[in-house]
């Protein structure tokens, strides 16, 4: 990993712009979630929260013939910049004058729209600077160096927090942070085919639909649909979460705790990947996670009033497994989708969760409401572990192989 990351230039860069930027996100819709549930106290504001979050990705799909044919380090560094002028104009307005809830939500919206044109622009340059039998390695490595990085800042805001939550202060770290990724964009040097360099509009509606076909006709589509799956019960828990820690725990700290926590899940999960990569077949790999995943997640809910330390174990379990499939699924996208056609297949795959997301976010905030919150978590886990199974009994999933097209 180390000797990928010092001797390409291009992938050194990436990865600070991908640790810089992966925090300043992180922290955003961590942190924005936890001031709409301190500020409303209503399970309905943050499944709308989280609907805005979740809403844009699910036009992602328009956006893949574009991103396949622009700059993608251009595209790159207009986005990382947009988000920073957000959270800029969100400490400017914490500070000088009252907003209300349409403020947060609208920001929230530029947001996770400027996400719909980065995330597909960040997949498909990947395989551009690495070779294909490394991309298992790089992602790896990425998740690895962004979550260390973000343990390190983690444990710093952890202790700055107090019952009462800065609001200024954080707008600040996560407003230094983009900017310091938006930064390292101007460092990418790769060239980009002719091809790629033409106008999209020539043949935008052409294009439009290749990504979905890709994903239909091949093992991609079982896979689109099990994340679907996780995405929907995934946000109707994420929703809840502010609510579950502030019954259970009480305090922001605790709040600021599991994210810090999530960090170092995340962290495990991505040094695993390396370790079970040529071990045991993909399918495995997946469906054993997401039923492990499952597992641990009811397991979390029931023990953490009786006992803490094993529910932060179970928390760390379901995060590590969660960046497991999350890692091997972009893998997937890239190792399977031709280079022309990467930036499409990964936003018709975002797309597709997205709407599940926004979905789940907005059933999140009615189910908060009529149920008791464990129960929502006990749902989720009980549909990862029932999702993780079903994938078994594709035969196509059982026989999947990653040969780059």
């Amino acid at each position: 990993m180390l000797k990928l990351f010092f001797e390409n230039h291009n992938f050194r860069s990436l990865t600070l712009f991908s640790t810089f930027g992966g925090i300043g996100r992180g922290m955003f819709s961590i942190f924005m979630m936890w001031v709409i549930h301190a500020m409303y106290q209503n399970p309905i504001y943050t499944g709308i929260a989280g609907f805005m979050f979740g809403a844009p990705m699910v036009a992602s799909f328009l956006v893949g013939p574009f991103v396949d044919r622009w700059n993608k380090a251009r595209v790159l560094r207009i986005v990382e910049f947009t988000k920073f002028c957000v959270v800029v104009l969100l400490m400017i307005s914490h500070l000088y004058f009252y907003v209300g809830s349409w403020f947060f939500f609208l920001a929230i919206l530029i947001f996770s729209t400027s996400s719909m044109f980065s995330n597909p622009a960040f997949t498909a340059i990947l395989p551009r600077i690495v070779d294909s039998e490394d991309l298992v390695k790089a992602n790896a490595a990425m998740n690895i160096f962004g979550i260390i990085s973000g343990l390190g800042l983690g444990a710093v805001l952890l202790t700055m927090s107090t019952d009462e939550l800065n609001f200024t202060r954080f707008y600040g770290v996560i407003a230094v942070l983009l900017l310091i990724a938006s930064l390292f964009t101007f460092l990418f040097r790769y060239k980009e085919s002719a091809q790629e360099n033409k106008p999209a509009l020539k043949s935008y509606f052409g294009e439009l639909g290749e990504g979905f076909s890709f994903i239909k006709k091949g093992v991609l589509l079982f896979f689109a649909i099990a994340t679907m799956g996780m995405a929907f019960f995934n946000d109707i828990a994420y929703v809840n979460f502010p609510m579950f820690i502030d019954m259970r725990l009480g305090a922001v700290s605790s709040y600021i705790l599991f994210s810090f926590l999530a960090l170092m899940g995340g962290m495990i999960g991505s040094y695993v990947c390396r370790i079970v990569e040529n071990k045991f077949q993909l399918w495995k790999i997946l469906v054993t996670s997401l039923v492990i995943s499952g597992a641990a997640r009811i397991m979390f809910v029931n023990v953490i009033e009786d006992n803490f330390s094993r529910a932060i174990l179970m928390y760390i379990i379901y995060i590590g497994l969660g960046s497991i499939i999350g890692i091997f699924y972009q893998v997937l996208i890239q190792k399977v989708s031709p280079n022309h056609l990467t930036g499409r297949v990964y936003a018709s795959t975002t797309s597709l969760r997205a709407v599940a997301a926004a979905i789940g976010a907005l059933v999140g905030g009615f189910l908060g409401t009529i149920l008791y919150v464990d129960t929502v978590f006990i749902i989720q886990g009980g549909a990862y572990i029932a999702i993780g199974l079903l994938l078994c009994f594709s035969k196509q999933v059982r026989e999947l192989s990653i040969q780059k097209s």
